[in-house]
């Protein structure tokens, strides 16, 4: 399936930072893990088919939403400076969604 050109960097950002977190993931069978993962590739598809930029935004606000939970916990399955960095990467890409044109 080709990618239209438009969403191209969005969905290139959306599976580099999968593979990122994915590699920064102390414990994978952690439950706040497994819907993080989850959401993380419910977004790269959500690029792939185009959904709607507002759609596409509030997917990235439930995954920064994990990793500011992830954060607060004690016994997390990332380290809380890896969940920081990672909500502020995610919140550079809510940006980007933004300036979409058909962003309404």
């Amino acid at each position: 399936m080709s990618i239209d050109p438009r969403y191209q960097p969005l969905y290139q950002q959306a599976r580099d930072l999968q593979n990122q977190v994915h590699d920064t993931i102390d414990n994978p069978n952690h439950p706040s893990a497994l819907v993080l993962r989850q959401e993380m590739q419910h977004l790269v598809d959500d690029i792939e088919v185009r959904k709607n930029p507002r759609d596409l935004e509030n997917r990235i606000k439930t995954i920064q939403h994990s990793m500011l939970e992830a954060r607060s916990q004690a016994h997390s399955f990332i380290d809380s400076s890896h969940a920081d960095h990672f909500h502020h990467t995610y919140e550079q890409m809510r940006e980007n969604v933004r300036r979409f044109s058909d962003y309404s």
